[in-house]
């Protein structure tokens, strides 16, 4: 949704942080068709990578300087692709928490990123049961 105003340095951070949110709970299709799309939406075209091989401490520290609006939009975003599958497990979390803590996203703010993604999902969802009928 906001992907496209970051730059390429953030877009490839946020890409790279995302697999590792994709594929730390072990269930990676929702999140797949996801990272697909936000891959079309930023313009790129990124392949997925071994979120093994990521390193997320030096991800965070490569968009630290970045303006709080492209930070806010990088955890909005990767809110949005633990979101996903609407579960959560203790890694999802734990990789929100380091991301949010290291891009100084407040918990106020963090608290409205996060309740606008399940929003729009939701809204999303519902419609989509509408259209199904």
């Amino acid at each position: 949704m906001l992907l496209d105003e970051l730059t390429m340095e953030e877009k490839k951070a946020f890409w790279n942080i995302a697999n590792v949110l994709a594929s730390v709970d072990g269930r990676v299709m929702e999140e797949v068709s996801i990272l697909n799309q936000y891959n079309e939406e930023m313009g790129v075209n990124f392949a997925f990578i071994d979120a093994s091989l990521v390193d997320v401490k030096k991800e965070i520290e490569s968009i630290k300087s970045s303006s709080l609006r492209s930070r806010k939009i990088v955890y909005f975003e990767l809110f949005g692709v633990a979101y996903a599958d609407t579960e959560f497990d203790d890694s999802e979390k734990a990789v929100l928490d380091e991301v949010s803590s290291g891009l100084g996203i407040t918990g106020d703010d963090r608290e409205v990123l996060e309740q606008s993604v399940r929003t729009i999902y939701d809204t999303y969802r519902k419609i989509g049961e509408v259209l199904d009928v």
